[in-house]
């Protein structure tokens, strides 16, 4: 083995095995992969979210990159980017699509595609580090990359690019075992990659590592923490430095917001969950073994990780109750931790591991614990990697190939589900193009709003006012995330009733200078009795621009405004 703890041929087949997950990729996401530029897989205020982060990233790392938290949604409050996950990993994959083709449906889709193939190359290096053999370790790659609990994420960005843990996992399954600094180092490289793309990646991968780190200890490895901190020396703790950066923009926003979080804000996992799956087979066999159940519809996420894996992860399970002190038998330990343990956070309150731990740093940024089941997938992964190598022990070289081709293809119709794609395109309204080529700075607000109660549609108008600003980049008081300031909220709510005294206050008190009315959103006949209110505020409201579809009003006598506004 190299100084990676990967077998030279390895390192020389790893484009033929990205090769075959592209296939794969291409195969299993087909309606997405025929059309990424112009269809998305939901139409949701979280797409709309994805599009606007990956977008306003790509943005400031060429503009300002030491600002970058210092987003433009939710002005004037700062380093709102940490107000959700920032996406700042896949921000940079995005840029050249963004810079060459100017859409954020095909950027965020090829995204999201990609994670595919790194989670299926990362899966396979760490299978290979844990002592699966070539065939095995492909199997294991299959899995995580297309199993349904990781493949249906395909459309929440931030949990499908976890692509980096594995890759981490690899080098620090390589310095554990063999003491390498570079390693250790390079281990480091991949944690700040995925801390760098998805900070629920980052919590996976750093309670997978602690495990992994405690379970060699309890086998007798002596923890020797400050050989650990001299072999992370300078060059590691450079490659660890942006996470805390990171980190201080996130611990400051929950400071400033008073976050936090209690059990009765995770969303509970109902039980069926962990028997659902939308897949063609599991559909089929369920309809046949629960008839009448509706296991798939009590459901409120899909955690079931197949057959074939759950009878490859048990095959490991007894080879390793039956073989003496190995590598491969210190790797089923390890990962049958990291499924049990990871399983039963998944369960959530009351009943799983969850309430006792949800308090730790770290773990309290997951609000669904069913999410766990994606670190738990990478677990069984290469269990079912380790699994397979001792069904196949005895075996010749052509007939092992045969066998994991053969299983292969049986992963790959297990794993097939009936995905659907819908027409979206992010389309900026004349106004907002023609704020673009206005002097800045200035700061934008947009009407009509719906009331609060309509919850739905509040959030996709939200998310698309934020899109809107992608256009100018400048200082929109609108945004929808994780978190939502409550000084915004009741702006929101005051802005329903615009125009009126109270509703043009509150625009100035936010250092509002321009006010985007889209006349083609207000019901039939409404437009004309906001238009012969507009009409009694002249003084106050300047027209500046008029498309027909919307109009641009400037606010030209500002009352007394906030220095700063409360969050």
């Amino acid at each position: 083995m190299n100084s990676s703890g990967v077998p030279p041929r390895d390192a020389l087949r790893a484009w033929h095995v990205a090769a075959l997950y592209t296939a794969l990729t291409a195969l299993l996401a087909y309606p997405l992969v025929r059309h990424p530029a112009g269809h998305v897989l939901t139409v949701s205020p979280d797409t709309d979210l994805f599009l606007w982060t990956l977008s306003w990233d790509a943005h400031a790392l060429v503009r300002q990159p030491l600002a970058i938290f210092d987003a433009n949604i939710f002005a004037p409050l700062h380093r709102t980017l940490a107000y959700s996950e920032h996406l700042i990993g896949s921000g940079i994959l995005a840029a050249p699509v963004l810079a060459l083709t100017h859409n954020p449906v095909l950027a965020m889709n090829l995204v999201a595609l990609l994670s595919c193939v790194l989670c299926g190359l990362g899966t396979f290096q760490l299978a290979r580090r844990a002592g699966v053999e070539s065939a095995g370790a492909v199997l294991a790659g299959l899995i995580f990359a297309f199993a349904p609990p990781r493949f249906l994420r395909l459309d929440q960005i931030f949990l499908t690019t976890i692509q980096w843990v594995p890759f981490s996992l690899a080098y620090l399954h390589a310095y554990l075992d063999g003491g390498n600094k570079r390693d250790l180092r390079l281990a480091a490289a991949f944690f700040t990659l995925q801390a760098l793309t998805s900070g629920h990646g980052t919590v996976f991968l750093a309670f997978a590592a602690a495990l992994l780190c405690g379970y060699h200890a309890s086998l007798g490895q002596p923890l020797a923490i400050g050989k650990r901190v001299r072999d992370l020396g300078v060059a590691g703790a450079l490659f660890l430095a942006p996470v805390a950066l990171m980190a201080v923009a996130y611990v400051r926003v929950q400071g400033e917001m008073g976050l936090k979080r209690t059990l009765a804000d995770w969303v509970v996992t109902r039980p069926a969950s962990f028997l659902a799956s939308p897949s063609y087979v599991h559909a089929f066999l369920l309809s046949r073994l629960f008839p009448g159940a509706e296991i798939n519809g009590a459901a409120n996420a899909y955690l079931f990780p197949g057959y074939i894996p759950l009878l490859l992860a048990g095959a490991a399970l007894v080879a390793g109750a039956r073989s003496g002190p190995s590598v491969r038998q210190s790797s089923v330990g390890v990962y049958a931790l990291l499924v049990l343990s990871c399983v039963w956070l998944a369960v959530g309150p009351p009943f799983g591991l969850w309430p006792l731990v949800y308090w730790l740093p770290g773990l309290n940024f997951i609000r669904v614990a069913s999410r766990f089941m994606l670190p738990a997938m990478l677990g069984l992964s290469v269990l079912s990697g380790l699994g397979f190598d001792w069904l196949a022990r005895h075996l010749r070289e052509p007939a092992r190939l045969g066998a994991a081709a053969a299983v292969g293809v049986l992963l790959v119709a297990e794993f097939a589900v009936p995905l659907t794609t819908a027409p979206y395109a992010v389309v900026t309204p004349p106004a907002d193009r023609w704020l673009a080529r206005q002097a800045v700075p200035f700061t934008v607000a947009e009407v009509p709003l719906p009331p609060l109660s309509r919850v739905y549609e509040f959030e996709k108008r939200q998310a698309e006012f934020m899109l809107h600003s992608t256009e100018h980049w400048q200082k929109t008081v609108h945004g929808w995330s994780g978190l939502q300031p409550p000084a915004h909220l009741a702006l929101y709510d005051r802005l329903t009733r615009f125009p009126d005294d109270d509703s043009l206050r509150a625009l100035a008190e936010f250092h509002v200078d321009y006010l985007v009315v889209h006349t083609d959103l207000y019901p039939p006949g409404e437009w004309e009795r906001v238009e012969r209110r507009i009409a009694s505020y002249q003084g106050r409201l300047e027209l500046r621009h008029d498309d027909g579809a919307g109009r641009v009003y400037a606010l030209t006598t500002p009352h007394a405004r906030l220095d700063t506004v409360p969050p």
